[in-house]
Parts: structure tokens; C-alpha cells; sequence
């Protein structure tokens, strides 16, 4: 990496693990298949931002119901993000929180541990940063369609993030690729200083800013 060149990552959830994408001076710079889940992210050592899409500390949370706004047409893909206690308990009737929220629990721990002392990561949302790219218009397809993957994939080049040259990811599912890399778009924005928050300003709980980067 040369003198200067500002190295950040974007990462999202696949199975397993993570799949990270990495930019240099906001241009496609190389990809990881991160496993397991509850790994140190030592693969990104050198990145001075990753931006994740995972809640960054526990509900209830100004940051969810702000994104849930923000994207107004498409506010189920911003679930509310549960207690510690809900998800540190089995999983049944009653408990008051979905059970994809609840699966996602083991990432939410360590990755909320992970943030206390790396102040690298930060909280992201890729429909709220693929909506931006997109002038602040919804998109038309779900990301999870044929059309949604063109769509995406467009705005991703748009913004001069080139995927071709994808190595480790390339078995991973297409919209967690996407997903990642929309991330890493929005990482170039938080180490250039340009990223909006949501809420704005971020909430303030024990010490930190709680809130989605994008």
C-alpha cells in the first residue's frame, strides 16, 4: 500500500462468517472470506475503517427507528435491534423479539465487544447507503432479485467500485458481495469525513455514538 492511500472495508453477514470487500482511495482493492463469526477481523488490520452491517449495540435504539424512516418504502429491511437480555436467552414464545434478529445475536455480542476498544468499526446500513448512490430515490427491485443485483451492481460502478476482480468471495451468495461492498462505499465516506448518521447526531449511550453510517 502506498504512502497516503486510505485503505477502508465494508463487511456484511454471510454464512458462516463475513465477507469483507476493500477499497483503496474508494476503488475495489481486494475481498475476504472472514470465518468464523466470532473472529478478531485481523484480515483488515490495515484498514482504518470497516463499516458493518450489524447493530452496534443493543435496543432500544434511535438508529433503527431512523432508518426505518430514512427508507421509508422498504422499512422491513431495518429490523429493531433487541436487548442483550433477549438475546442471550433461548429463543421461544415471548420473547418479544423475531427470530432472525434473535439468530443474528452471536455477531451482535462480539462484534458490540469488538467496537468498545477498535474504534474502526462502525455501523452501517446497505439499503440506506445503495439509496443514497442512488440520489435519495428507492430503488426498484428487491436486492435479492435479478433486477436488484443489476441495479445495485450499476450503482456500485457508478461510484467507481469495479467487482470483477473478485477472488475469495466469488462462492459467496451475490447480494451479501453487494451488500459488503455498499458498506465499504460508505467506509470511504467515514475516513473522508463526508458520512452522514442516523439518527443525526447519533445517539450517545455509555461513552459512545450509537447510530447508522452511511
Amino acid at each position: 500500500m502506498k504512502a497516503g492511500t486510505v485503505r477502508v472495508a465494508g463487511v456484511d453477514a454471510t454464512h458462516g462468517g463475513w465477507v469483507a470487500v476493500i477499497l483503496e482511495d474508494g476503488r475495489f482493492a481486494g475481498d475476504a472470506h472472514l470465518r468464523p463469526i466470532d473472529g478478531d477481523f485481523g484480515e483488515l488490520a490495515d484498514c482504518s475503517v470497516i463499516a458493518i452491517d450489524i447493530p452496534i449495540g443493543y435496543g432500544p435504539r434511535l438508529a433503527d427507528a431512523a432508518a426505518r424512516t430514512f427508507l421509508r418504502g422498504a422499512p422491513s429491511t431495518v429490523f429493531t435491534t433487541p436487548t442483550r437480555k433477549q438475546l442471550e436467552a433461548p429463543f421461544g414464545p415471548g420473547l418479544g423479539v423475531s427470530a432472525q434478529a434473535h439468530a443474528l445475536g452471536p455477531r451482535i455480542i462480539h462484534v458490540t465487544s469488538l467496537a468498545v476498544t477498535d474504534k474502526r468499526f462502525y455501523e452501517t446500513h446497505p439499503e440506506v447507503s445503495f439509496e443514497t448512490m442512488n440520489g435519495g430515490a428507492r430503488l426498484g427491485f428487491r436486492k435479492k432479485s435479478f433486477g436488484g443485483m443489476e441495479e445495485r451492481r450499476a450503482l456500485l460502478a457508478a461510484a467507481g467500485i469495479d467487482l470483477s476482480g473478485l477472488g475469495d468471495s466469488r462462492a459467496v451468495p451475490v447480494d451479501d458481495v453487494l451488500d459488503a461492498a455498499a458498506c465499504a462505499w460508505t467506509a470511504s465516506r467515514i475516513a473522508a469525513g463526508a458520512a452522514l448518521s442516523l439518527p443525526s447526531p447519533p445517539e450517545q449511550r455509555e461513552g459512545r455514538a450509537v447510530a447508522i453510517w452511511y
